[in-house]
């Protein structure tokens, strides 16, 4: 018995036309245009619709359109259901396309669970960080910076040149002697206890300073973040003391071994001479603590 799928096929392969132009030029899709040559009406919309696509199928390929509508009926006569599933039979199938509301409706919840998947790992991120910040604040002292003020340097007091006045003999006996006294103020400087001195340690021959210098190497602190530090030489006469940021560089100046405390120390690196030195063996909980000797690294 001929069928109207058949027909159309050999109808199509005849002019040459392929399967998609078939489904451009009547706007469905290619598997369509296969379940109409094919005449499986599983996959088909309802029998209104499928005639239609037959008439339009019949005329673009050049077959008779009143024998191939002939030919459906026959092969499912109307009033019947010619698709296998009865639950879908009284429904029309349409093809989903991009702009189809529940794609754009899949498409937003998607979206919108992305951001917020990323919102809650950001907050995340953020209370880690606080929390570790808040874990370095309470294992190093917060202590702010010291800045060194400069001395203050007493200006000398200008006075107006006076006349000399020249007594007799008898008045300088009558007068009694005057006793000349400095009245200028003298530095007090700040001893290791407290106490305060008014004398100032003698400075160290330039030879021997010089010959420091020169043995001891170079040692450069270097931040890439935030930092807490607090490093002393073992002379008192040098200590960098409070936090640093990124991009800030320090030479340790003094006399070694240095004690060190470095509250970020994954912010920090030290180098010797240009040679990196490893804080890893020391750092516990992003925390280094060490006493460091560059003479002995």
């Amino acid at each position: 018995m001929p069928s109207p799928g058949k027909r159309l096929k050999q109808a199509r392969e005849a002019m040459g036309m392929e399967v998609a132009t078939v489904a451009e030029q009547l706007h469905l899709s290619r598997v369509m245009v296969h379940a109409l040559e094919e005449e499986n009406y599983e996959v088909l919309p309802a029998r209104v619709f499928v005639r239609g696509y037959y008439r339009n199928f019949a005329r673009l390929v050049g077959a008779p359109v009143e024998v191939v509508l002939k030919e459906f009926g026959q092969l499912c006569p109307e009033g019947e259901d010619c698709s296998v599933p009865p639950a879908v039979a009284q429904g029309v199938r349409k093809e989903i396309h991009s702009s189809h509301g529940l794609v754009r409706l899949a498409t937003w919840l998607i979206a919108i669970a992305l951001i917020t998947v990323f919102g809650l790992w950001w907050k995340s991120y953020l209370d880690k960080e606080s929390a570790l910040e808040e874990s370095i604040a309470q294992t190093v002292p917060a202590v702010e910076m010291e800045e060194i003020a400069p001395a203050a340097v007493a200006a000398p007091v200008q006075t107006a040149p006076q006349t000399p006045v020249v007594a007799s003999p008898a008045e300088a006996m009558e007068k009694s002697p005057e006793v000349v006294v400095d009245d200028a103020p003298v530095p007090l400087t700040e001893t290791e206890n407290g106490a305060s001195s008014g004398e100032s340690e003698a400075p160290a021959p330039a030879g021997e300073n010089e010959q420091q210098a020169a043995v001891q190497p170079r040692v450069l602190l270097s931040f890439s973040g935030d930092c807490w530090v607090d490093v002393r030489d073992s002379s008192r006469s040098f200590k960098l003391v409070g936090r640093r940021q990124a991009g800030d560089k320090y030479e340790l100046k003094g006399k070694p071994p240095y004690k060190m405390v470095l509250g970020n120390a994954r912010n920090v690196s030290i180098t010797i001479d240009g040679r990196p030195f490893d804080l890893a063996p020391y750092t516990k909980g992003n925390v280094a603590k060490l006493t460091f000797n560059p003479t002995n690294n």
